[in-house]
């Protein structure tokens, strides 16, 4: 009962936190914002156990561009319908479901997994993030400042540069989870690339988390302090809200009980991420690497945090829809095919550079192309900080990245998988389904 209770007083400075320029909301709308809380995540739920899993594991396809439409339908574009024409009494909700990707990334960066782990996981780690999202980087920096398609600051331009960065480098684990779901896969390649998909994002989180000390947008009388300064409170900031919460759990907790325990964790992690103006990922990156490895039953709360993994993407994927605003056509199909075929290359030549004098393939990257819901929430976190013409493209791109590499991503990995016999046969409805994390570790 009590973390009922602090879930929903959170809820209300959360809306505070990320929406001053809204305005605070009244007693009326703290109630209604708590009311579609629970409506949104109820109907996300059911969705995603009992239509969308169906669904991708007939046709093979990370769903999302339907979600993602259904918020553009909803959203302040199409003033008509006007269902979400006010986002700042959604903003919980916003931060609840991107607050709970980086929770979850934090519970998989504990030690016992760490020893287990295949040697080869760092190279590909490294190579596979750092070599796209330099390339784009310094690639749509170049764009925003010297093609003359966009009106922008040399700062406006710096910052959506190392967000598309960030969004480059980011992966998904959700291809090899589906693929696991209707193939019984064996093999040393799909726990490889599955593991160094999810340590990747927590590098990549790490990374997107500075662009908000970097580029700080508090009131003028905060950006005295320096980037260093303010990323020691992120994590220090993460750390110790895990701490303080790990002393109020128990470890033997129903898995009601703990879902709400989470609720009302990640929502004051995230109101107070947003109030400092800092990324709400990293504040809880750091919350759930605490919790996972101090936490009485720390392995519990990441087994309920991946549970509902699902139903707080389709949270995402409505919202980050809603959030978008059109941007000129021409210059943001030139921004988004040189994204895919910037990062696409600088995969393929990662794959070959992990190669080199090892028994890897060269053409992992096969199998590295899509987003997730890492992607989107970095996204969607950036959106509500930072506006302007080249934000908004970037932000355009990214959503056309997701929409379209998600659907190619499933059945690339096959095909990888396949040429590797790592694939067996496909699974019966009767057959137990026994996930490429858990054969990893």
């Amino acid at each position: 009962m009590g973390t009922a209770v602090l879930a929903l007083a959170a809820l209300p400075g959360v809306a505070y936190a990320a929406g001053q320029q809204g305005g605070p909301a009244g007693g009326a709308g703290e109630l209604g914002t708590v009311v579609l809380l629970v409506v949104v995540i109820g109907v996300a739920y059911v969705l995603a156990h009992n239509v969308v899993e169906r669904l991708q594991r007939r046709f093979l396809v990370v769903s999302g561009a339907e979600y993602l439409l259904l918020g553009v339908l909803l959203g302040p574009t199409f003033p008509a319908i006007g269902a979400f024409d006010n986002l700042t009494g959604l903003l919980p909700i916003i931060a609840l479901a991107a607050g709970w990707v980086g929770l979850l990334r934090g519970t998989d960066f504990d030690f016992t997994s760490l020893q287990r782990l295949d040697p080869a996981t760092w190279r590909i780690v490294f190579l596979h993030h750092l070599l796209p999202g330099a390339a784009v980087g310094f690639g749509a920096y170049y764009f925003f400042t010297a093609s003359g398609y966009v009106e922008t600051t040399a700062r406006t331009a710096a910052l959506s540069a190392s967000a598309l960065a960030c969004f480059a480098a980011a992966d998904s684990a959700e291809p090899f989870d589906l693929l696991a779901r209707r193939y019984e896969i064996s093999g040393r390649l799909a726990p490889l690339l599955r593991n160094g998909t999810r340590l990747g994002d927590i590098a990549v989180i790490l990374a997107f988390g500075l662009i908000f000390c970097v580029f700080h947008e508090n009131d003028p009388a905060a950006r005295v302090y320096s980037p260093a300064l303010w990323a020691w409170v992120t994590v220090l900031l993460g750390g110790a809200l895990g701490f303080l919460f790990s002393l109020f759990l128990a470890g033997d907790e129903s898995d009601n009980s703990r879902f709400l325990a989470l609720v009302g964790i990640i929502a004051f992690a995230s109101g107070g991420a947003f109030f400092l103006q800092l990324s709400p990922l990293a504040v809880n990156l750091a919350m759930g690497f605490v919790l996972v490895n101090f936490a009485r039953g720390g392995q519990l709360l990441h087994t309920t945090l991946e549970s509902t993994e699902r139903p707080m993407a389709i949270v995402l994927l409505i919202f980050a829809g809603a959030l978008w605003v059109p941007t000129p056509l021409w210059s943001t199909l030139l921004a988004l095919g040189g994204f895919l075929v910037v990062r696409t290359t600088a995969k393929w030549i990662a794959s070959i550079v992990a190669a080199w004098g090892t028994t890897l393939r060269k053409d992992l990257f096969r199998g590295l192309l899509a987003h997730g819901d890492v992607t989107l929430a970095m996204a969607v976190s950036f959106r509500l900080v930072y506006k302007g013409g080249a934000a908004d493209i970037a932000y355009s791109v990214v959503l056309g990245s997701v929409i379209l590499n998600d659907l190619l991503a499933p059945r690339l990995l096959r095909g990888l998988l396949a040429d590797e016999g790592g694939i067996q046969r496909e699974l019966n409805e009767t057959d137990s389904r026994t996930s490429i994390e858990v054969k990893a570790r």
